[in-house]
Parts: C-alpha cells; structure tokens; sequence
C-alpha cells in the first residue's frame, strides 16, 4: 500500500482523481459490491473525499451528488455517534429497506458513471499530453 500511496503522491490532481475513481468504479460491478467497497472507501481507506474532489475537478457535479448521497446512505446504516459498525455485503440481504435505497442508488450510479466516464475520456483526450506519456 505504501507504494501505492507515494505513485498517487506523485500524480497531478487530474491524474488523481482517475486513479480515484477507476480504482472505485473497477469494484461495483454489483450491487453487494457497490455497497460493501463505498463503505470501504467512505470508513477504511478515507478515500471518499478524494474521489468527490476528484469529480469536482472534472466538473461533474451529478456524480458528485449521487456521491454525496452514496456516503449519507453509508454514515444513516453504519455510524452510531462517531463509531462505525462493520459493514458487511450480506447487509443487503437482511435489510429491504437498506437493499431498496441502495438499488436506487446503484442505478443512478451506473447512469452518471457512464457519462462521467464519456466525459473524462474527452478531456483526455483534448489534453492528452497532461495524461498521457507518448514515446
């Protein structure tokens, strides 16, 4: 993990907040795997800030509300007072009323994750020597 940390170091904002959100979105391919890895980002590894700051810079203020309200939906099921509770992907299965918010969400995710990701290659594109090394 530290080398992790000190490459992300290394990255400029741009860079970073790729880096962010694919090492995010690679890990919600399903429903308990969108709930248990925001919780995991949000509680664990703190990287939820990092990934909204990220979507700022790319102007993509949509993303970051359905952000907002991934991590409200988090902190409602899993904090009591300053404590969090362990979060489990079978959450889901024992809860409707958590699996019903959280289908929701999944679904306005997808919905603005494509379109965040059409977006963000389009700026690579048009800017390819901030992202890209070409030899």
């Amino acid at each position: 993990m530290a080398a992790k940390t000190e490459i992300y170091r290394k990255l400029h904002e741009g860079q970073q907040a790729l880096f962010l959100f694919y090492s995010y979105h690679n890990h919600t391919k399903s429903l308990a795997e969108f709930y248990w890895f925001s919780a995991y980002n949000i509680i664990e590894i703190k990287s939820w800030n990092g990934i909204k700051n990220g979507m700022h810079f790319f102007h993509l203020d949509e993303m970051v509300n359905v952000l907002e309200q991934i991590e409200s939906l988090i902190k409602d099921k899993n904090k009591v007072g300053e404590e969090w509770r362990e979060v489990l992907a079978t959450d889901l299965d024992k809860d409707p009323i958590l699996l019903q918010r959280t289908e929701m969400l999944y679904a306005a995710y997808q919905t603005v994750a494509q379109a965040a990701i059409a977006h963000m290659n389009e700026m690579i594109l048009q800017n390819q020597e901030m992202y890209l090394e070409i030899e």
